[in-house]
């Protein structure tokens, strides 16, 4: 199969069953992945933008990181406002942008202080890093399953995301012989629970003359709003949401009218 082969069946694996995308040349074999794939639907969208802001709402509906596909140059660069969007308000997210092919990229040739080799090529993970929690461009087919999946982990774990990875034109066209042989991404273990800050925590608020509670998205974000309606239960204090309309808790302690 292909890299971008490869690439759809991984995200159609997660359980993402849409992918949002414009079309275009830098992306062409991506494109045509995401089309044949029989386990996920493709919805084309106007404009870049409007693909990130769907995988935002696809994401805040399934809890699934939204996926989009866009092509090399203004096909990334359009897409940076919905980014920007998911990166503020901590939704996972992963953007999968075509490149030009590898031998006609600029860090091919740093020495002559190009600004563009490729045609329609932009140096796209130079201008998203700062508003993604990972950025890199895939830059051999051995690495494919190691970069989706450490993607991937990063845009789930801790707090959530965008996430965004650059495929040069010739790398998803590549064939990957066997796909059981890629290598794997290991993650690092997780930080051990604090104790110590948690009950530092109860404790002010054993103590507080007029303790109150002021709970915001990341309740939901971290999947605790069974526990946290456990917690407060117990806990009879107060409690306040912050103002997005997502973070409301749906329970007899919400405050806000």
């Amino acid at each position: 199969m292909r890299v971008a082969d490869y690439v759809f069946d991984f995200v159609a694996e997660k359980g993402v069953q849409h992918v949002f995308f414009v079309s275009g040349g830098g992306a062409m074999h991506l494109n045509d992945a995401l089309g044949n794939n029989k386990k996920s639907r493709y919805v084309c969208n106007l404009h870049e933008q409007a693909c990130a802001m769907a995988a935002e709402g696809y994401s805040r509906i399934t809890n699934l990181p939204g996926v989009i596909n866009v092509t090399t140059g203004p096909g990334g660069t359009n897409a940076v406002t919905g980014v920007l969007g998911a990166w503020l308000d901590s939704v996972p997210m992963l953007v999968l942008s075509g490149q030009v092919k590898r031998e006609t990229m600029i860090s091919r040739c740093p020495e002559l202080h190009l600004r563009q080799l490729g045609d329609q090529e932009a140096d796209i993970v130079s201008v998203v890093t700062p508003i993604t929690i990972y950025a890199a461009v895939v830059r051999d087919t051995s690495e494919i399953r190691w970069q989706l999946e450490k993607a991937w982990y990063l845009a789930t774990t801790g707090r959530p995301g965008p996430v965004w990875l650059d495929i040069p034109l010739d790398v998803q066209a590549a064939e990957i012989i066997n796909p059981g042989a890629l290598t794997a991404f290991h993650a690092e273990a997780p930080v051990p629970f604090d104790r110590e800050t948690v009950t530092s925590v109860f404790e002010r608020l054993r103590t507080a003359q007029r303790p109150v509670i002021i709970a915001g998205y990341g309740v939901r974000l971290a999947s605790a709003l069974p526990t946290f309606h456990r917690v407060i239960e117990q806990l009879k204090v107060p409690v306040l949401t912050t103002d997005r309309k997502s973070t409301r808790l749906n329970s007899s302690h919400d405050q806000i009218s």
